[in-house]
């Protein structure tokens, strides 16, 4: 049984009234497509409870209330210097036409996951906030402050300041929440201080105060600390069902702190886990803030949606995704890979592979075409293969194909047919009459079959070897000692016009 589908059975077997699927991430600047497997781990198994008529939800969190910890490295560094420690929605968006930083980067990954087939709701955390359904889990929080320096010292072995309470402010002052440090809690009031030198990446204001921690619709106070706030945000959202990469569902991860916050201080089910490994690109973890991978706006443009939500579904959670474009051979075994799953859905095969195609379909299943990607990518290089490739449905894929060959291809899958004749110094006698040889037998209308025909004909009447035959060819038309099919090559273009070539390369 497919994973997605045992997970959702025993997720099945809580009879809850509604099992709420969620994920989150906080859009700190452009986000890598490892965050995409996240999406699509989660979507598979709402569509998965789906199927089998349970009732069930999936929302997607942006948490936009989180501080600028670090500059991306493709902004201006001097221009955002002094948001760090904001709260990145009261940063300025990089492009016109957004509320602020955080609402700019995280359409933009809403972008791609929406063009992949997964469209959770959306949610925002300073909207969670301001609509005061957090309140109740801060003050829970606050009142067991204690407790939770307990759950931090016995998770990581050492012990928690007496003054620390896990709340952060928005100071009042300079707008930061970095830097802030609440050391007092009365029941109704919390009080801070905004230290200058409490981070060694951005200064504090030194401003002292107190406020109510409490949001409302016209005001966002603070926050607590990621690993408190999560389990609160459960709680808040109504969350059942949430998973996470591996190193947050690590021994003595965010997830073990969060757990022990729902059992000893919320009260609150711990969501149903769903640990994953990581999405790797040259088998590196990917960074937004420092521009490290790829972002997933990127990849897709280079993948049609299909694929690159194959590569999701089809991976174990337990597996790791390795997958790096720029070496060559990556993306067309993708594709070949995927055409492998499809002969499995459409020969009626219930198996793993077809369920996997399914899943992976965005907007209605479609038969993917049967020429193969390194086809394809031959077929677009060539002139006059236009009305071939609409016949066997590749439109699509060779627009991919000719990313691929402009970005990723190696110079042994590129070739173009050269306008004047290139350097044949390389060619001995009995190759230069071979190609005179072509010259005189090649006519016009003669199909790739009978082309062929007499390129090997030729070649062996001659008894010159395949490889030196095929050598004169390429190297009179490409400038290259290889190439696709010769017979293939010939016909896609003017037959006068290779005639004329060989005839001058002889």
């Amino acid at each position: 049984m497919f994973w997605a589908d045992e997970i959702a059975q025993k997720i099945k077997k809580r009879n809850l009234p509604l099992e709420w699927v969620d994920d989150m991430k906080t859009p700190s600047g452009r986000v890598h497509v490892g965050a995409l497997r996240g999406v699509v781990v989660h979507d598979l198994i709402y569509r998965a409870l789906k199927d089998i008529g349970v009732n069930s939800k999936y929302t997607y969190v942006f948490e936009d209330h989180d501080p600028m910890d670090d500059i991306p490295s493709y902004l201006n560094r001097q221009e955002y210097e002094k948001y760090l420690g904001m709260p990145l929605f009261s940063i300025p968006s990089p492009e016109k036409g957004f509320d602020n930083f955080a609402q700019y980067y995280a359409l933009e990954f809403q972008n791609a996951f929406n063009r992949i087939g997964s469209s959770p709701e959306i949610l925002w955390t300073s909207q969670l906030y301001k609509s005061g359904k957090m309140n109740d889990g801060i003050k829970k929080i606050l009142d067991n402050s204690e407790e939770v320096r307990k759950i931090y010292s016995q998770l990581y072995g050492k012990e928690i300041a007496s003054d620390w309470f896990p709340f952060q402010v928005y100071c009042e002052n300079c707008g930061k929440v970095s830097t802030t440090r609440v050391y007092e809690w009365d029941g109704e009031m919390v009080y801070y201080r905004c230290p200058v030198d409490v981070t060694d990446w951005t200064k504090g204001c030194e401003h002292e105060g107190k406020t109510s921690p409490f949001s409302n619709e016209n005001e966002i106070k603070g926050k607590m600390p990621w690993k408190v706030e999560w389990p609160v945000k459960w709680m808040a959202i109504g969350v059942t069902v949430e998973g996470a990469g591996k190193d947050h569902m690590s021994a003595g991860g965010s997830h073990d702190l969060a757990t022990q916050v729902c059992e000893r201080i919320l009260n609150y089910p711990v969501p149903y886990p769903i640990p994953y490994e990581f999405f790797l690109v040259g088998g590196r973890k990917m960074s937004s803030s420092k521009g490290r991978g790829y972002s997933a706006t990127a990849m897709v443009e280079i993948l049609p949606p299909e694929l690159l939500r194959f590569l999701m579904v089809k991976t174990r959670l337990n597996l790791a995704i390795n997958f790096d474009p720029e070496e060559s051979e990556t993306i067309p075994k993708l594709f070949d890979e995927y055409q492998e799953y499809a002969q499995h859905y459409f020969s009626d095969t219930k198996d793993d592979y077809a369920r996997v195609f399914e899943l992976s379909q965005v907007g209605g299943v479609k038969k993917p075409t049967d020429l193969r990607f390194a086809r394809i990518a031959q077929m677009i290089q060539m002139p006059n293969t236009e009305s071939e490739i609409e016949k066997e449905n590749a439109q699509e894929w060779a627009e991919y194909a000719r990313i691929w060959i402009e970005r990723f291809a190696q110079e042994k899958d590129k070739f173009l047919v050269q306008k004047d004749i290139p350097d044949i110094s390389d060619l001995n006698t009995e190759q230069k009459k071979y190609l005179q040889e072509l010259s005189v037998k090649l006519e016009n209308n003669l199909d790739t079959e009978r082309i062929q025909e007499i390129v090997y004909g030729t070649s062996k009447e001659m008894g010159l070897s395949s490889k030196d035959a095929f050598k004169a060819i390429y190297t009179s038309l490409l400038g290259k000692d290889h190439g696709p099919k010769a017979s293939e090559l010939i016909a896609s273009l003017d037959i006068e016009f290779v005639k004329k070539r060989f005839k001058d390369a002889s």
